[in-house]
């Protein structure tokens, strides 16, 4: 019975090439896009999964509360590690990590040549108890006495063949070998470990003996004994005992405050536990590997249920339109004896068949995707069907519900036709395929979701050009920036002497970071008129007397910093409209702020208000100080865009000259500026490609309408004719009734569309506005790409000589 089945299935797909063609190309795509959706999805919620403690371990993350505002960070001080585990006795085990970005280390061959290699993320300082709280893969060495030694370190397997030239296989010779860190210390490596999985919240390839720290390898670390400086980089994570109670634990680390950071300081600030299986998830907290949004996941798996649904649409209107074409088959089968359940079980294996060949097509649409889309992505995924179970599972499900959601309908209509009726040429479009309204209705449904996926792309997009382009408050064009391996006052004033003498160059400066940098320095204010019983905070900018001017940050009153200005400040418009000083901002000048960097400062300066974070932020209070010690980035500017090359090779030169010993690395500011919206790019990139995927299935479905609404109208076109209709008016016929469908569907995306988009936007600190620009724009584009579609179609069936039709007649 089953090879019968498979047999005329074949022969029926056989005969009808394009109706195949169509439907398999429809489901193909859409089953594709829905495996690319569920292996994103799949990536995203298996962060750090593989970790034996996944369910019980916890991060302590800090609140500050400000007169304005809460803010909430990942940092803990130092010494908070220690005394957690000495006050908890709940707490089975407790581990600090230092991450670093940017480190050099340097190795040594067998000749005694150095090399010389930049690290630019994966290097953390960390405790012997991290391999008690988190799985890792030991390689090579004692993980039982690991980092218990000053001046040792356990790295990755591949960091191991990469510094040490080792192939595959021989990561354990670099045991006892020498790693010099930032040409201030040498540690031995104790330990090999497997590479961190992609998807892991700690992505550390380097884990250096917290101790070591100190020095000029970590200015801030001060033997690990200061709760007043709290660093994001600087993490505490714990394993608590059976039975732990977060609730119970948060409010003993108010007493915990009081206790360690002084009588009162609970009310400004509090740590608290946050499970470590949130991390990922957790935007406000953040994380080393970055976050991932809840909100996010749940609209791409929507988008992919939609592209689904819209596959199966086409089957069903495709099969449905067939219906009449096979009614004298389906009247000899009912004549010899079929029964309607085996009629269904047939039609059934012939879409089975077709969702069969799409899926096998679906899964190199998914490889090209996954191909197409790794850096918008940002992780080479693949389908491994037999690395994952669970994508075969899903796969497996998705079959199962395509064939029956596209052939159950189909199938039970065709099996209901009469086989009299059928046998006397009596079963027609009009009257055995299923109906009009249910075709126009799916077909109205495809088109507005293809429009809510079209209006979605064009305001996604123009929100990543307004934040691309917006005028941020500062000058990023024919900037470069570079990191500066070390703060010797003499050597700093060699290098931009050096850099002035050519005329490349306009000017040079040093400073904490460039003015939207990773690197800041965040730390209490107030100004005694405010009468404040709480400090306010912000972000305190150590920069240079030639910092304002590169930058070309508007300078509204007073002057600029100076050298020497230990004591002085300059102060945005932010600032000066807290205390009072809006649109006045000279009088602001000369007054006095106390400050948690060093005390008072005599504001001498008011800077108008620029962006120091994305613009998803909002603006912050910003204070311009003179810290010499704390000169990090150092940024350049070339005379014209045309002298950039003169200007790298000049920089190249003299970073020789001056800082031989270490690597050099620069890159245009403004490309690292873009980096900060990556995000958003990759949500605009992948919604272009679902919206086009939409779209070219819409089309596919509304093919098939078109084709069933010809070959209803056959004999009323071929009468239209005959009394003088020309080929553009039966055109406009055909239109008349997709522009009706478009608008149904338009106005039922609309309202939807401007709601979920505006809740979007209000994400954002600074955003555009929706105007009727975008939905006109997408209610045009849907409406040709519509009329191109049945304009072939419809075409070809006015030009069929009216002889023809009415011959019957």
């Amino acid at each position: 019975m089953f090879r019968n089945y498979l047999i005329t299935a074949l022969r029926n797909l056989k005969r009808n090439k394009v109706y195949t063609f169509l439907n398999m190309s429809g489901l193909a795509l859409g089953i594709g896009c829905a495996l690319v959706v569920y292996k994103v999805i799949q990536f995203e919620t298996s962060f750090d999964k593989h970790q034996e403690n996944y369910e019980s371990l916890y991060r302590v993350v800090n609140q500050n509360i400000y007169p304005d505002r809460v803010e909430k960070g990942m940092g803990t001080p130092h010494p908070l590690g220690p005394a957690l585990k000495a006050d908890f006795p709940e707490i089975s085990h407790v581990v600090r990590t230092q991450y670093q970005y940017g480190s050099q280390l340097n190795t040594y061959d067998e000749n005694g040549e150095m090399h010389k290699f930049l690290i630019d993320e994966g290097i953390a300082f960390t405790e012997p108890s991290f391999f008690d709280l988190f799985t890792v893969e030991w390689v090579a060495g004692d993980q039982a006495q690991a980092l218990t030694a000053p001046g040792s370190v356990v790295i990755s397997r591949s960091e191991a063949r990469k510094l040490f030239g080792l192939k595959e296989g021989e990561e354990h010779l670099a045991l006892t070998k020498l790693i010099n860190y930032g040409n201030v210390m040498d540690f031995k490596v104790v330990g090999i470990i497997g590479d961190p999985p992609s998807t892991t919240s700690l992505p550390f390839s380097y884990l250096f003996d917290y101790g070591s720290q100190g020095g000029e390898i970590n200015p801030y670390f001060r033997e690990g004994t200061s709760w007043n400086s709290t660093s994001s980089n600087t993490n505490t994570y714990f394993l608590p005992a059976a039975g732990f109670d977060r609730v119970a634990f948060d409010q003993k680390m108010i007493g915990f405050v009081e206790k360690y950071r002084g009588e009162g300081e609970s009310e400004e600030t509090r740590y608290v536990a946050q499970p470590f299986a949130e991390i990922h998830f957790d935007k406000e907290y953040d994380s080393f590997a970055g976050t991932s949004s809840i909100e996010f996941l749940i609209a791409l798996g929507l988008i992919g249920v939609f592209l689904v649904l819209t596959a199966c649409i086409n089957f069903i209107n495709l099969a449905t339109a067939q219906a009449a074409n096979r009614a004298k088959e389906i009247g000899i089968r009912k004549a010899i004896g079929s029964m309607s359940r085996q009629l269904v079980f047939q039609f059934l294996a012939e879409i089975a068949m077709i969702t069969c060949f799409a899926l096998l097509l679906a899964l190199a649409i998914a490889e090209v995707m996954f191909n197409l889309l790794r850096d918008i992505i940002g992780h080479q995924l693949t389908v491994g069907l037999l690395q994952s179970p669970d994508t075969l599972a899903f796969l497996l499900v998705l079959f199962t519900v395509v064939t029956f959601l596209s052939g159950l309908y189909p199938s039970m209509l065709l099996s209901r036709m009469n086989a009299v009726d059928a046998l006397k040429k009596k079963i027609t479009n009009s009257t055995h395929s299923g109906g009009l309204s249910l075709r126009k209705g799916l077909v109205t449904l495809q088109f507005a979701i293809s429009q809510f996926l079209i209006i979605g792309t064009l305001i996604v997009s123009s929100q990543t050009d307004f934040f691309l382009n917006k005028d941020l408050g500062f000058q990023t064009k024919a900037i470069l920036s570079s990191y500066v391996p070390e703060r010797d006052a003499v050597k700093l004033e060699r290098f931009r002497q050096m850099m002035l003498s050519s005329p490349a160059i306009e000017s040079v400066s040093f400073s904490l970071s460039e003015p939207t940098g990773n690197s800041n320095s965040k730390s209490n204010f107030n100004y005694a008129p405010l009468e404040s019983p709480k400090a306010y905070h912000g972000n305190f900018k150590a920069v240079d007397p030639h910092y304002i001017s590169l930058f070309e940050i508007e300078l509204l009153a007073g002057r600029d910093i100076r050298e020497g200005d230990s004591t002085n400040v300059v102060i945005n418009q932010k600032v000066a409209d807290l205390m009072g000083f809006k649109d006045r901002y000279d009088q602001a000048v000369g007054e006095t702020l106390s400050t948690g960097w060093g005390g008072d400062k005599k504001v001498v300066g008011v800077v108008k208000d620029f962006h120091a974070y994305s613009l998803a932020e909002d603006l912050d209070y910003i204070l311009f100080i003179h810290a010499p010690h704390m000169f990090y980035t150092l940024s350049f500017k070339t005379t014209s865009p045309a002298a950039i090359t003169e200007a790298k090779a000049h920089f190249e030169q003299t970073w020789e000259h001056i800082f031989p010993q270490y690597v050099r690395e620069y890159d245009f500011y403004d490309k690292t500026l873009a980096e900060e919206y990556e995000d958003v790019m990759k949500i605009t990139a992948l919604m272009k490609v679902f919206a086009g995927i939409s779209i070219l299935i819409g089309c596919l479905g509304l093919y098939g309408l078109i084709s069933f609404i010809a070959m209803n109208k056959t004999k009323e076109i071929g009468v239209r004719k005959v009394l003088g209709a020309s080929v553009f008016s039966i055109l406009s016929m055909f239109s008349r009734e997709v522009i009706i469908l478009m608008t149904i569907a338009f106005s039922i995306t609309t309202p939807l569309a401007f709601y979920f988009l505006s809740e979007w936007l209000n994400t954002f600190a600074f955003s555009i506005s929706i105007g009727p620009g975008f939905f006109i724009v997408s209610f045009v584009v849907t409406m040709l790409i519509a009329i191109v579609t049945i304009s072939h179609k419809t075409i070809s069936t006015a030009l069929i000589n009216p002889a023809e039709t009415l011959k019957d007649d």
